[in-house]
């Protein structure tokens, strides 16, 4: 997701406890999956709980819990786009269990993050690495199709950015993603089990994007 088109205001200082951070937020398009809809529906589900944008970088985020005044949070879920997109519109949550990666290959993430790319396995890898993640933590994760945003953006500013027409165009149901995030949030902080994903089990970094999508219907309702 290109860093340049996402909303990055930084959130301000918090007092601790669970931290729920939504990683490659936007307020535009308004009914994006990751958008203010989710944040605020997250919001209204879970009082007490910090709802954040993560989208400045796995190094800001470092940067930030290394900082000796920023509490730690005690519990952590990660909200974001899956890496690799198999079933449109599917939502799964995963238990983070760490790891390591071989030298170069953890370079590689570092290196995407300070080049402005947002992926939310990066966030978790490089959090892992730096040392700064509780236990435990989760990442719940959308199959969003790689140019969701973008025709997200275009199908708004020609005006017909219903749930019904972006349902049709394409293939996916924005707001049904965003009700399925908020559940599986609030699944994983009630205590629902969540199966495991861990370093060896990241998708690999590829040459020019993260998010690789099935092909779905396109054209314009």
């Amino acid at each position: 997701m290109p860093a340049a088109l996402i909303e990055t205001a930084v959130e301000p200082p918090w007092p601790g406890g669970t931290l729920v951070g939504i990683v490659g937020f936007s307020t535009l398009p308004r009914s994006f999956p990751l958008g203010s809809g989710l944040m605020a529906g997250l919001r209204a589900l879970l009082p007490g709980v910090q709802v954040e944008n993560m989208t400045w970088g796995p190094m800001h985020v470092v940067q930030r819990f290394q900082q000796p005044d920023v509490p730690r949070p005690d519990r952590v879920v990660l909200i974001g786009a899956a890496a690799i997109c198999r079933r449109p519109g599917a939502v799964a949550a995963w238990r983070w269990r760490g790891g390591t990666l071989p030298p170069g290959a953890m370079q590689d993430r570092i290196y995407e993050a300070v080049t402005g790319v947002v992926d939310l396995e990066n966030t978790l890898m490089i959090g892992t690495q730096f040392g700064i993640w509780p236990e435990p933590v989760w990442s719940v994760e959308a199959d969003l199709p790689a140019d969701t945003f973008q025709r997200m953006v275009i199908a708004e500013s020609e005006g017909w950015s219903d749930d019904a027409a972006l349902t049709a165009h394409l293939g996916v149901s924005p707001a049904a993603v965003t009700a399925a995030l908020i559940e599986a949030t609030a699944g994983v902080l009630s205590g629902v089990a969540a199966p495991s994903k861990a370093a060896s089990t990241l998708v690999p970094l590829t040459a020019f994007t993260q998010n690789a999508a099935l092909a779905v219907p396109g054209g314009r309702p």
